[in-house]
């Protein structure tokens, strides 16, 4: 079924608008870059120097911006071309968007993202979503100082509880978004692309400790893995 809101989704004013917000982050890379590039000159590094870190650096990104594009091809059929492009190259992530898209279309009484054919106006209620979402957790920063200041204070101790607090709250976070998936052993390609990617993490990891490319690799590789073995078992169900 074809999407009611895709001719707003891919229209010129679409592209536009995401284009600008776009080329002003690539300016300001620009900008950086050239800052960055004299202040190095300045430091005493030559201009090869600068240009081994360049090449290296670029090819280093190759790899881990691979399940960025894959990212954006599965939200581009849902978002379209031009706003999942604006989000995932400049502030947002494949699992914020989709996360917040899905809670988005599920308060507006769709199933699931992916199949909800939806109006102009949830649309637009969606892109209002993830932006704000992203923009207020920003804000909120601005005025949790105290909270800031106490928890280096916390993690500067060397020994007790405190130096693991950051780690326990980061993993914390991350099996309350993956405790769905992992509980349902009725989804089996969620299930399985979770199994394949955690094994292929573990000995990347191994194996990284030997030699450090791939290592630099292991989270991309793992990733791409699992969206592999899901497709697989999606295709032989």
């Amino acid at each position: 079924m074809s999407k009611a809101y895709f001719s707003i989704a891919n229209s010129p004013v679409m592209a536009a608008v995401c284009g600008l917000a776009i080329c002003a982050v690539v300016v300001q890379a620009i900008v950086f870059f050239r800052v960055a590039w004299k202040h190095a000159l300045e430091l005493g590094y030559t201009k090869s120097d600068l240009v081994r870190v360049v090449k290296s650096s670029a090819v280093f990104s190759i790899v881990p911006s691979l399940p960025i594009i894959i990212s954006y091809i599965i939200l581009m059929a849902v978002l379209g071309k031009y706003f999942a492009w604006l989000r995932l190259s400049v502030i947002g992530s494949a699992a914020y968007e989709t996360m917040a898209a899905g809670m988005a279309a599920s308060a507006f009484g769709y199933e699931s993202l992916g199949s909800a054919n939806f109006t102009p106006n949830v649309f637009g209620s969606v892109m209002w979503v993830v932006t704000l979402g992203v923009f207020l957790s920003s804000m909120v920063a601005l005025f949790l100082k105290k909270y800031d200041r106490k928890m280096k204070a916390i993690t500067s101790k060397a020994d007790g509880f405190g130096t693991a607090i950051p780690g326990v709250m980061f993993m914390g976070m991350i099996a309350t978004l993956a405790a769905p998936y992992l509980i349902d052993v009725t989804n089996i390609p969620s299930f399985g692309a979770i199994v394949v990617s955690a094994i292929t993490m573990i000995g990347l990891s191994v194996l990284g400790k030997k030699h450090k490319v791939i290592k630099e690799f292991a989270f991309s590789v793992s990733m791409l893995a699992g969206m592999v073995v899901a497709c697989l078992i999606t295709a032989w169900l």
